[in-house]
């Protein structure tokens, strides 16, 4: 846990249908954290109109107008205080995290563009990541971060052999690539496997599930204080 206070989850929820299954699984994460005394910060990156795609206005006052490039242009706004309001509204959101929950869709065997685009401007080059600044030396070192996922197909067709591959496989570029890149820790992630499919009960014990662990998750953090 980085904070010596209260500890702070941060729920990045990316869906554009508020009463989706993704959606209900956020309500139960902020539901479950809140409870056992979190702070939570929700970044609903569709309904507050999160704009994905890196460019020039993600700098107030760069260091070359005639030219972008993102990673020089990134650290000297890290350096400089030049980050875009939207762009270090979310910095400062992550950076305050204890615990860091991505809640999507897996589209296309990958995150939707919304929240990949969150990655692209938010981790930002010379702030949350750097030369000499990934994985052990990662600046968000101390933190977890954990995907809650829903899927259109089954448990079997993501599994070894499956007609969609091994899910750990397709997930490789966010535990990888992003959590443990940074410096976090990434936890084993969330699935609702066939969640649009699902009946009522069905998806009623995967809502417990999730509060389950995320309850276990904040009773080990509270023990270890």
């Amino acid at each position: 846990m980085t904070s010596a206070a209260t500890p702070t989850a941060l729920l990045v929820y990316a869906h554009p249908e508020p009463t989706s299954f993704a959606g209900a699984l956020r309500d139960e994460a902020e539901r479950t954290l809140a409870g056992a005394g979190w702070a939570v910060e929700v970044s609903d990156l569709y309904s507050e109109g999160f704009n994905p795609v890196a460019g020039p206005g993600d700098f107030t006052s760069p260091s070359d107008p005639h030219r972008l490039h993102v990673q020089r242009e990134q650290a000297h706004a890290a350096y400089n205080g030049g980050l875009a309001p939207d762009v270090l509204r979310e910095v400062e959101r992550l950076e305050r995290a204890d615990l860091v929950v991505l809640l999507a869709p897996l589209w296309w065997f990958g995150l939707p563009a919304i929240l990949k685009g969150w990655v692209d401007r938010v981790f930002v080059y010379g702030r949350i990541y750097g030369n000499g600044l990934t994985f052990e030396t990662g600046p968000l070192k101390g933190k977890r971060a954990m995907l809650a996922l829903t899927t259109g197909g089954p448990e079997s067709s993501y599994s070894e052999g499956g007609v969609h591959g091994d899910l750990d496989v397709l997930l490789h570029s966010v535990h990888h690539g992003m959590f443990r890149f940074t410096g976090m820790e990434a936890l084993e992630p969330f699935v609702a496997w066939g969640a649009g499919w699902a009946d009522d009960a069905t998806r009623q014990d995967y809502l417990d599930a999730f509060g389950s662990r995320l309850a276990e998750l904040a009773a080990a953090d509270a023990a270890a204080a």
